[in-house]
């Protein structure tokens, strides 16, 4: 071989294996952000089933419900105040309480926050008083 193909070949090998380096480590990157995604999901979930375990547990021990209604209905603040003492979030993880509009209930909303503070995964669930004993009647 002369050493123009000598040459030639070094400099083929070079550009293809960076080339190879930069798809393997996109790839890389690829996994990594899927395997926190999917971790993020998993911590949701767990929230969500702490969160469904204590109601049905501990729900009926406080006074969760609207005062003065003649209709069963949660109030909002109340589930927020008690689910915060008593169900503490991670960092980068949210919870919202938020009335259903057709009042059967309240909305559970948890939600993943990335380092910059924006939302990556929701997991909302239904949160109803009959479901869970609170209704007298």
């Amino acid at each position: 071989m002369s050493l123009p193909e000598v040459l030639i070949a070094s400099l083929l090998l070079a550009s293809s294996s960076g080339a190879a380096i930069g798809v393997w480590s996109q790839a890389v990157a690829t996994w990594q952000h899927g395997s926190e995604l999917q971790k993020q999901a998993d911590q949701l979930e767990l929230i969500r089933l702490a969160s469904h375990r204590w109601l049905t547990r501990h729900g009926s021990k406080h006074n969760l419900l609207l005062l003065g209604s003649d209709l069963c209905q949660l109030d909002v603040e109340a589930v927020a105040v008690v689910s915060d003492q008593n169900l503490p979030l991670p960092q980068g993880i949210t919870r919202q309480w938020v009335v259903d509009p057709e009042r059967l209930g309240v909305w559970q909303e948890l939600s993943a926050l990335n380092a910059n503070g924006h939302v990556l995964l929701q997991r909302s669930q239904l949160v109803s008083p009959a479901a869970y004993g609170l209704c007298k009647s």
